[in-house]
């Protein structure tokens, strides 16, 4: 990892925060290739994110810890699924939203890393697009043992709606959903919202420190969620 990274990570120690249970969503497949760069071919702006793992004592660092994360394009689009856009009106729930994979070979905006021994790993992505009902997030699950918590990450209002007065995020309509209006932000996401570092031409750093319960559900328990959104 970059140094500048390692700083960023070890300076928001003693702001750490507990890792929030949030719900899987619908989008999420067993195709998280191990790796840094999951952009592949997708527009939008850079995005590094820098993620450190502490035990619950908040001091030290839960190594090979593997992390899987997964998101939207910047027109809200999930690698293997169709795109999806609500009707004016239509209430989005997990039976709405298609779920069929049509393109299995896809896998952008997708991958895993396993922490070092500091507890640290790292993404190159882009910043996420909007769909329907949902504020800008980033899945996340996180595997310890036999054990894993599934989160999701999150972004100050403020910046998204800057990023997106910016192509290739303006073309598309006014986002419906907000962290104030998300129904599943409300549920612990102001914890999980990134600390950026960064603007909207070039791009952003956004790092988080969590605190790993050991005691998170069985890994086969974080099945998908009967959540109405991803």
């Amino acid at each position: 990892m970059e140094e500048d990274l390692v700083e960023l990570l070890a300076s928001t120690r003693v702001t750490c925060r507990l890792l929030v249970e949030q719900t899987q969503g619908p989008y999420h497949r067993a195709v998280h290739p191990e790796r840094r760069e999951i952009t592949e071919d997708r527009d939008g702006l850079p995005l590094r994110i820098g993620l450190r793992f502490l035990a619950a004592d908040g001091a030290t660092p839960l190594a090979g810890v593997l992390v899987e994360v997964w998101q939207a394009d910047h027109v809200g689009r999930y690698s293997g699924f169709p795109s999806f856009e609500a009707r004016p009106g239509q209430v989005v729930t997990s039976e709405s939203v298609p779920r069929d994979v049509i393109a299995a070979g896809e896998t952008y905006l997708r991958g895993s890393q396993r922490t070092d021994e500091r507890g640290m790993c790292a993404f190159n992505t882009i910043y996420p697009g909007w769909y329907a009902s949902r504020t800008v997030h980033i899945h996340l699950i996180a595997h310890l043992g036999d054990r894993s918590v599934t989160t999701q990450l999150y972004f100050p209002d403020t910046v998204t709606d800057e990023v997106y007065r910016r192509p290739p995020y303006r073309g598309r309509p006014q986002r419906d959903t907000t962290n104030a209006t998300d129904s599943i932000f409300a549920d612990g996401g102001e914890q999980m919202i990134l600390d950026l570092q960064g603007d909207p031409t070039t791009g952003y750093t956004g790092v988080l420190c969590v605190v790993l319960d050991r005691q998170a559900r069985p890994a086969s328990a974080a099945g998908p969620s009967a959540e109405s959104d991803d």
